[in-house]
């Protein structure tokens, strides 16, 4: 066995392994808890077809976002060769349209859901009713989508400006030798 060889062994653990099945069981956790609120949404949605006259693109909207986000869930699931290799290019283009798709669609719910603000839930045969259940899921997913966005773009942002600041805070600009840049 080649040094390089016997260094790719030690880094990644053979399949099968008891370090690898113990690495995959946080991931197939992970992976369960993140299909709850898809699968949710699809329940409700399904459950509540037809119940929201203000919007009735509510129920669709949660309905296809949670069955797009399965699928990208259940592709991320699906193996990549030995690991050695990159991803399929198939896979890639597919993992791509599928979230370029979901970007559209999460702008089109947004108007939906927003745009109807608050609703009336009492009144079932009005034109301004919707179903509470189904109006206080799609606004709850949708707000909370935009929070995590936000918390994001707030680390980022602050990661980037504590490395900033730190590489101007070291001598020599950040760098590791005494010779400048």
């Amino acid at each position: 066995m080649s040094e390089e060889e016997s260094a790719r062994a030690t880094l990644l653990p053979a399949t099968g392994t008891e370090e690898a099945s113990v690495h995959a069981l946080p991931i197939a956790l992970g992976k369960i808890l993140l299909a709850v609120l898809p699968i949710a949404g699809i329940v409700i949605g399904t459950v509540y077809l037809g119940q929201c006259p203000r919007q009735p693109l509510l129920p669709p909207y949660l309905i296809v976002l949670g069955a797009v986000l399965l699928l990208l869930l259940l592709l991320s699931c699906a193996p990549c060769g030995d690991g050695s290799e990159r991803p399929n290019a198939c896979k890639r283009c597919f993992s791509a349209s599928c979230l370029l798709f979901l970007s559209a669609w999460f702008i089109a719910g947004n108007v939906w859901v927003y745009s109807i603000y608050p609703p009336d839930y009492e009144q079932s045969g009005q034109g301004r009713f919707c179903q509470r259940t189904l109006f206080l899921f799609a606004f709850g997913i949708t707000t909370a989508v935009h929070v995590a966005f936000a918390v994001a773009l707030l680390l980022t942002f602050c990661i980037l400006m504590g490395m900033i600041l730190l590489k101007t805070a070291l001598p020599y600009g950040g760098h590791g030798d005494r010779g400048g840049p």
